[in-house]
């Protein structure tokens, strides 16, 4: 008995210690959480000049005879009477206005993929803006905050308008932009085209191929395995966007480019804090990379690039994607090489213990069958968040200014290209492992039955989409909306309105 006092002193006492600990590493926590990423992420991002240049351009939708892939014209939806529209160049800081015209047979809209823009602005019918109507009028206004490489597209019925050939791209220069050599733009797409060369036509929600609508034909700016031309020792910018429904794709420019002549120095408009291989790196739908290369110069004539990301979902004469995308010809060299540094941003954040952090929200992708198909003419299965579609969610709601661990898991066996407006986001860990990729971005590839990881921090208030960028999983109810708000509110029910517009 005379044991008994000190024993439970003993049990007190390693109690209180141990409260003391949880209080210290819960206090380590949060004060890792809040303060320190987020001044790191708004140092990031930088300051915006203000270049008092308003850039004012016409973007007008409809319907045109076009020749993709060098086949007979075939009838089209295009921007400005163009496959791929227009290419719009902006300075950072200037203000952008874009009077679109609407000379489709259906509603639209346009969302300015990437762009951090007034959330009026981000394109989104039934949440930010009502469709613009068969003959109607929409003006975009927004300024140019972030230097780099986006692109445009509608947010109606993407499936079929992006597939049919509405996408454009938007350019925003830095001051800083070194000169080079050349400059080319590549747009990626993939056709599902019929014999005759026109667009196959099936896109109604029965019809919708739940691995994705991949094509037969791949091309680059329209074209079938086009060639470019440069001189040995040229230093050429090439930005690359991937404008496809649902193809992924990896380069390979092979044994004749060296890791120190080819290098990419951007991701999804943002600069990397290290160049990264040129090869194998994955390009969802929706991803955007910028490459620095120096044209190789000895006996080398000809450098084919080609794709080496397989899709196992391929199917009859659908492309597994294996195959030469364009040519580079050698042709002379140059007497003048450019020498200056490769791009990089000088102030990437280090969240390498973010992924150590509580997970804020989850989001598991999956499927569900639906047995309503057999009289109310709905998809045969849905693709859900959380196990509901899109129109059946509450709102995440996320505080301006704070920080954010998000986690996406996939039991669909299928890939699913994430995509957030309004905000970049930071990779911390794939399939449990954390990464530590020194660039931020807009969309990153979801693998079959994996998991990802994501720090992010809002700034720009508004309710936006996050959705699967595989254009059949959003119609198929793979999207859902967070709200920044510069308080915590209560998490509300989406509206079913916006809902139907999206998908319909």
């Amino acid at each position: 008995m005379t044991n008994y006092p000190r024993q439970m002193f003993n049990r007190v006492l390693c109690v209180y210690l141990y409260a003391l600990f949880c209080i210290s590493i819960s206090t380590s926590a949060l004060a890792q959480r809040d303060p320190n990423k987020v001044l790191t992420y708004e140092h990031f991002l930088g300051q915006t000049p203000n270049t008092g240049a308003v850039k004012s351009f016409e973007l007008n939708a409809s319907v045109s005879k076009l020749t993709i892939a060098g086949a007979k014209p075939t009838t089209l939806w295009s921007y400005n009477k163009k496959v791929p529209g227009p290419v719009l160049r902006v300075q950072q800081g200037d203000q952008v206005k874009i009077t679109f015209r609407n000379n489709l047979p259906e509603p639209t809209t346009t969302h300015w993929h990437g762009m951090r823009v007034p959330n009026a602005m981000d394109g989104v019918p039934g949440v930010t803006q009502a469709p613009v109507a068969p003959g109607g009028t929409f003006v975009y206004q927004f300024q140019a905050l972030d230097a780099g490489t986006y692109w445009f597209h509608p947010h109606m019925r993407s499936h079929e308008q992006v597939e049919r050939g509405l996408y454009g791209v938007l350019i925003v220069e830095s001051i800083d932009d070194p000169v080079y050599d050349q400059e080319w733009v590549w747009v990626l797409d993939d056709w599902l085209l019929t014999s005759q060369g026109a667009v196959e036509d099936s896109f109604g929600v029965r019809d919708l191929d739940t691995g994705g609508r991949l094509g037969n034909v791949l091309t680059i700016n329209g074209k079938n395995k086009p060639a470019f031309e440069a001189k040995a020792g040229e230093r050429i910018r090439i930005r690359i966007i991937n404008a496809s429904n649902a193809r992924n794709y990896k380069l390979d420019f092979g044994a004749a480019v060296s890791n120190k002549e080819g290098v990419i120095f951007a991701v999804d408009g943002n600069l990397t804090a290290l160049p990264l291989q040129i090869n194998g790196f994955e390009i969802a739908p929706g991803n955007r990379i910028d490459i620095d290369l120096t044209v190789p110069t000895g006996n080398i004539k000809r450098i084919p690039i080609v794709n080496t990301f397989f899709h196992r979902e391929a199917r009859g004469n659908v492309s597994t994607g294996l195959e030469t995308l364009a040519t580079i010809n050698i042709v002379g060299q140059t007497q003048t090489p450019k020498s200056f540094d490769i791009p990089k941003h000088e102030r990437m954040p280090n969240w390498s213990s973010a992924h150590q952090l509580p997970i804020d929200y989850s989001y598991d992708f999956s499927t569900k069958i639906n047995f309503g198909f057999l009289w109310n003419g709905g998809p045969t299965v849905h693709f859900v968040i959380n196990e509901k579609r899109y129109g059946e969610h509450e709102v995440t709601q996320l505080k301006h200014r704070k920080f954010y661990h998000l986690r996406f898991t996939n039991g669909t066996g299928l890939y699913h290209p994430i995509h957030l407006h309004g905000m970049f986001f930071k990779v911390l860990s794939r399939n449990g492992v954390q990464v530590n990729e020194p660039f931020f971005r807009d969309t990153a590839l979801l693998d079959y039955d994996g998991s990802i990881e994501i720090g992010v921090v809002p700034v720009d208030l508004g309710k936006w989409m996050l959705h699967c960028h595989l254009l059949e999983h959003s119609a198929l109810g793979m999207m859902t909306l967070v709200e920044v708000t510069e308080k915590s509110k209560k998490p509300k029910n989406q509206s079913s309105s916006g809902a139907l517009e999206c998908q319909n």
